[in-house]
Protein backbone atom coordinates (compact mmCIF):
# COMPACT_ATOMS: atom_id res chain seq x y z
CA UNK A 1 0.00 0.00 0.00
CA UNK A 2 2.90 2.37 0.78
CA UNK A 3 1.91 6.05 0.84
CA UNK A 4 -1.25 5.52 -1.15
CA UNK A 5 -3.92 8.03 -0.07
CA UNK A 6 -1.53 10.40 1.70
CA UNK A 7 -1.82 12.92 -1.14
CA UNK A 8 -5.51 13.28 -0.30
CA UNK A 9 -4.74 14.69 3.14
CA UNK A 10 -5.19 18.45 3.60
CA UNK A 11 -1.93 20.37 3.53
CA UNK A 12 -1.36 23.65 5.32
CA UNK A 13 1.07 26.15 3.79
CA UNK A 14 2.15 29.16 5.86
CA UNK A 15 2.41 32.17 3.58
CA UNK A 16 4.92 34.97 4.12
CA UNK A 17 3.43 37.93 5.96
CA UNK A 18 2.86 40.97 3.72
CA UNK A 19 5.49 43.53 4.61
CA UNK A 20 3.99 46.96 5.24
CA UNK A 21 7.16 48.62 3.96
CA UNK A 22 6.86 46.78 0.65
CA UNK A 23 3.21 47.55 0.02
CA UNK A 24 2.28 49.16 -3.27
CA UNK A 25 -0.08 52.14 -3.27
CA UNK A 26 -3.06 49.97 -4.23
CA UNK A 27 -2.26 47.62 -1.35
CA UNK A 28 -2.28 50.60 1.02
CA UNK A 29 -5.72 51.64 -0.23
CA UNK A 30 -7.02 48.08 0.16
CA UNK A 31 -5.68 47.94 3.72
CA UNK A 32 -7.31 51.26 4.66
CA UNK A 33 -10.74 50.59 3.15
CA UNK A 34 -13.49 50.44 5.78
CA UNK A 35 -17.23 51.01 5.81
CA UNK A 36 -17.92 54.61 6.87
CA UNK A 37 -21.38 55.74 7.98
CA UNK A 38 -20.70 59.25 9.30
CA UNK A 39 -19.58 62.11 7.10
CA UNK A 40 -18.43 65.68 7.42
CA UNK A 41 -20.88 68.44 6.59
CA UNK A 42 -18.97 69.20 3.41
CA UNK A 43 -20.12 69.11 -0.18
CA UNK A 44 -18.60 66.89 -2.84
CA UNK A 45 -17.30 68.90 -5.77
CA UNK A 46 -18.26 68.06 -9.34
CA UNK A 47 -14.62 67.08 -9.88
CA UNK A 48 -14.74 64.49 -7.08
CA UNK A 49 -18.09 63.11 -8.27
CA UNK A 50 -16.65 62.93 -11.79
CA UNK A 51 -13.64 60.93 -10.64
CA UNK A 52 -15.75 58.50 -8.61
CA UNK A 53 -18.13 57.93 -11.52
CA UNK A 54 -15.24 57.34 -13.89
CA UNK A 55 -13.79 54.78 -11.47
CA UNK A 56 -17.19 53.09 -11.30
CA UNK A 57 -18.05 52.70 -14.99
CA UNK A 58 -15.98 55.19 -16.95
CA UNK A 59 -14.66 54.52 -20.43
CA UNK A 60 -10.95 53.75 -20.14
CA UNK A 61 -9.93 52.77 -23.67
CA UNK A 62 -10.37 53.95 -27.24
CA UNK A 63 -12.51 50.91 -28.06
CA UNK A 64 -15.04 51.71 -25.33
CA UNK A 65 -13.94 49.32 -22.60
CA UNK A 66 -14.66 50.49 -19.06
CA UNK A 67 -12.93 50.60 -15.70
CA UNK A 68 -14.84 47.60 -14.30
CA UNK A 69 -14.71 44.19 -16.00
CA UNK A 70 -17.94 43.09 -17.63
CA UNK A 71 -18.77 39.69 -19.14
CA UNK A 72 -18.70 40.05 -22.91
CA UNK A 73 -18.24 43.83 -22.47
CA UNK A 74 -22.04 44.04 -22.36
CA UNK A 75 -22.20 46.47 -19.41
CA UNK A 76 -25.60 45.81 -17.84
CA UNK A 77 -25.09 48.33 -15.03
CA UNK A 78 -26.42 51.86 -14.63
CA UNK A 79 -25.17 54.42 -12.08
CA UNK A 80 -27.54 56.98 -10.59
CA UNK A 81 -26.37 59.98 -8.57
CA UNK A 82 -28.70 61.18 -5.81
CA UNK A 83 -27.56 64.69 -4.94
CA UNK A 84 -28.82 66.65 -1.94
CA UNK A 85 -29.19 70.33 -1.16
CA UNK A 86 -26.23 72.70 -0.78
CA UNK A 87 -23.99 70.84 -3.22
CA UNK A 88 -22.33 71.82 -6.44
CA UNK A 89 -24.88 69.76 -8.37
CA UNK A 90 -28.48 70.92 -8.38
CA UNK A 91 -30.43 68.60 -6.06
CA UNK A 92 -31.95 65.68 -7.89
CA UNK A 93 -31.38 62.25 -9.37
CA UNK A 94 -28.96 61.96 -12.27
CA UNK A 95 -28.10 59.09 -14.60
CA UNK A 96 -24.44 58.67 -15.54
CA UNK A 97 -23.71 58.26 -19.25
CA UNK A 98 -20.23 56.70 -19.59
CA UNK A 99 -20.02 57.52 -23.29
CA UNK A 100 -19.26 61.22 -23.16
CA UNK A 101 -18.80 61.15 -19.35
CA UNK A 102 -21.93 63.17 -18.64
CA UNK A 103 -24.81 63.32 -16.17
CA UNK A 104 -28.45 63.65 -17.16
CA UNK A 105 -30.83 64.89 -14.47
CA UNK A 106 -33.98 62.77 -14.50
CA UNK A 107 -35.63 63.98 -11.26
CA UNK A 108 -35.42 67.44 -9.70
CA UNK A 109 -35.31 67.91 -5.94
CA UNK A 110 -33.61 66.34 -2.93
CA UNK A 111 -34.61 62.65 -2.86
CA UNK A 112 -32.30 61.57 -0.03
CA UNK A 113 -35.11 61.25 2.53
CA UNK A 114 -37.15 59.02 0.24
CA UNK A 115 -34.12 56.91 -0.61
CA UNK A 116 -33.28 56.54 3.09
CA UNK A 117 -36.82 55.38 3.88
CA UNK A 118 -36.63 52.87 1.01
CA UNK A 119 -33.41 51.59 2.61
CA UNK A 120 -35.01 50.80 5.97
CA UNK A 121 -34.43 54.41 7.15
CA UNK A 122 -30.65 54.01 7.33
CA UNK A 123 -29.50 57.49 8.44
CA UNK A 124 -26.23 57.72 6.47
CA UNK A 125 -28.20 57.76 3.21
CA UNK A 126 -30.15 60.76 4.48
CA UNK A 127 -27.07 62.61 5.73
CA UNK A 128 -24.57 61.87 2.93
CA UNK A 129 -24.30 64.77 0.47
CA UNK A 130 -24.41 62.31 -2.44
CA UNK A 131 -25.33 58.66 -2.92
CA UNK A 132 -24.63 56.45 -5.91
CA UNK A 133 -27.21 53.80 -6.76
CA UNK A 134 -26.03 50.92 -8.92
CA UNK A 135 -28.75 49.15 -10.89
CA UNK A 136 -28.80 46.42 -13.52
CA UNK A 137 -30.61 46.05 -16.81
CA UNK A 138 -30.44 42.26 -16.90
CA UNK A 139 -31.65 41.72 -20.50
CA UNK A 140 -28.44 43.32 -21.77
CA UNK A 141 -26.47 40.37 -20.47
CA UNK A 142 -28.97 37.51 -20.15
CA UNK A 143 -29.66 37.79 -23.88
CA UNK A 144 -26.23 36.27 -24.45
CA UNK A 145 -25.55 34.31 -21.26
CA UNK A 146 -29.02 33.29 -20.10
CA UNK A 147 -29.57 32.93 -16.36
CA UNK A 148 -25.79 32.89 -15.86
CA UNK A 149 -25.86 36.53 -16.89
CA UNK A 150 -27.56 37.40 -13.60
CA UNK A 151 -24.48 36.21 -11.76
CA UNK A 152 -22.19 38.13 -14.11
CA UNK A 153 -24.15 41.34 -13.48
CA UNK A 154 -23.82 40.89 -9.72
CA UNK A 155 -20.10 40.25 -10.06
CA UNK A 156 -19.75 43.43 -12.08
CA UNK A 157 -21.62 45.40 -9.43
CA UNK A 158 -19.06 44.19 -6.89
CA UNK A 159 -16.17 45.22 -9.12
CA UNK A 160 -17.76 48.64 -9.62
CA UNK A 161 -18.45 49.23 -5.94
CA UNK A 162 -14.89 48.27 -4.99
CA UNK A 163 -13.50 50.75 -7.50
CA UNK A 164 -15.59 53.46 -5.84
CA UNK A 165 -14.48 52.40 -2.37
CA UNK A 166 -10.78 52.37 -3.20
CA UNK A 167 -10.75 55.71 -5.00
CA UNK A 168 -12.78 57.06 -2.09
CA UNK A 169 -9.97 56.10 0.30
CA UNK A 170 -7.53 57.97 -1.93
CA UNK A 171 -9.74 61.09 -1.94
CA UNK A 172 -10.69 61.01 1.75
CA UNK A 173 -14.25 60.00 0.86
CA UNK A 174 -16.01 57.40 2.97
CA UNK A 175 -18.78 55.09 1.85
CA UNK A 176 -20.77 52.09 2.95
CA UNK A 177 -22.05 49.51 0.47
CA UNK A 178 -25.75 49.12 1.26
CA UNK A 179 -27.79 46.15 0.10
CA UNK A 180 -30.61 46.35 2.66
CA UNK A 181 -33.49 48.12 0.94
CA UNK A 182 -36.93 47.54 -0.55
CA UNK A 183 -36.37 47.12 -4.27
CA UNK A 184 -39.77 48.45 -5.29
CA UNK A 185 -39.46 51.49 -3.04
CA UNK A 186 -36.05 52.38 -4.44
CA UNK A 187 -37.46 51.91 -7.92
CA UNK A 188 -40.29 54.34 -7.12
CA UNK A 189 -37.98 56.97 -5.62
CA UNK A 190 -35.65 56.89 -8.63
CA UNK A 191 -38.46 56.29 -11.14
CA UNK A 192 -36.56 53.39 -12.64
CA UNK A 193 -37.97 51.68 -15.73
CA UNK A 194 -39.53 48.26 -15.26
CA UNK A 195 -36.49 46.44 -16.72
CA UNK A 196 -34.00 48.05 -14.29
CA UNK A 197 -33.32 46.54 -10.86
CA UNK A 198 -31.47 48.33 -8.01
CA UNK A 199 -28.53 46.40 -6.58
CA UNK A 200 -26.45 48.72 -4.39
CA UNK A 201 -26.64 52.06 -2.62
CA UNK A 202 -23.37 53.81 -1.77
CA UNK A 203 -23.69 56.97 0.35
CA UNK A 204 -20.61 59.15 -0.09
CA UNK A 205 -19.10 61.87 2.09
CA UNK A 206 -15.85 63.17 3.48
CA UNK A 207 -14.48 61.18 6.41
Amino acid sequence: MGNQGLTDLPMKVKLPEPEAADRSHIEELIAKRRSVRRYKDKELSESVISRLLWAAQGVSSKDGLRTAPSAGALYPLEIHVVAGEDGKLEPGVYRYIPEGHTLVREIAGDMREGLSKAALSQPMIRSAPVSFVISAVYPRITGKYGSRGLRYAHMEAGHTAQNICLLGVELGIGTCTVGAFEDEEVRKVLKLPANEDPLYILPLGYI
